[in-house]
């Protein structure tokens, strides 16, 4: 069941000052998250993780050459983090929040799931990183094109904070609330732990892009300010 938000009162100058405190906190927050991802990946241009993530990918494929079944189900899984998928939902819930006439929700769902694909792009081939390259004997997926930042942990991160911040608010019941937004963190945290034990990603690669969907969206969102959107006339 969706209702209508209730407005949240500020005791110094009512909703306007709350509309604002809370674009601010977006906005700080968000741009801590961006600048966490562009730190990374200079950081990562530089060699300073190739030590270390290999050691940790090495660990990753022999517990997915170990643990078929559990391979298995990632690989499946995984399917849900597909940038087709994650692209093509958030572009459907913009026409949703088009036909309910929420207009301010459509724009900012549009603009975060585009604009952090858009600016994945970018980053890949900025930073032009190889894949984990394994013989066949090790191969558990095989991929191939620039691995930093994953496209996977990018989109649904970017996704879920877009569901969060516009779509969750409007269900009626807290524990409904809750239980979306842990659905939707979970969705996520699948998406970061499977990419590396599949052997397709470094796990600076899945934070990078977990950092770069969030932070991305919640700008997008201190800018837009989707919470604002109530539906119009006609």
């Amino acid at each position: 069941m969706l209702t209508e938000p209730p407005p949240t009162l500020s005791r110094r100058g009512g909703p306007a000052v709350d509309d604002r405190a809370r674009a601010a906190a977006l906005r700080t927050f968000g741009g801590a998250l961006a600048g966490a991802f562009v730190l990374l990946a200079v950081l990562t241009m530089v060699d300073v993780f190739r030590g270390p993530d290999q050691s940790a990918d090495d660990a990753l494929n022999r517990f997915a050459l170990s643990h078929g079944g559990i391979t298995d189900l990632l690989k499946a899984v995984t399917q849900a983090g597909e940038p087709t998928v994650t692209l093509g939902i958030g572009l459907l819930v913009a026409v949703g929040f088009t036909v309910a006439r929420r207009h301010g929700s459509a724009l900012f769902a549009a603009a975060a799931v585009i604009g952090a694909y858009g600016i994945a792009f970018v980053g890949k081939e900025v930073v032009h990183r190889h894949r984990p390259r394994w013989d066949a004997a090790h191969t558990v997926v095989p991929e191939h094109g620039a691995s930093f930042p994953s496209g996977h942990a990018t989109g649904t991160s970017a996704l879920a904070a877009v569901l969060i911040v516009a779509a969750v608010p409007l269900l009626a019941f807290l524990a409904a609330r809750s239980a979306a937004v842990i659905v939707l963190v979970l969705y996520v945290l699948v998406m970061v732990f499977s990419r590396p034990i599949l052997g397709v990603h470094f796990p600076t690669d899945v934070l990078a892009g977990v950092l770069l969907g969030t932070g991305w969206t919640l700008l997008c969102a201190s800018w837009l300010r989707p919470w604002r959107s109530r539906p119009s006339a006609g």
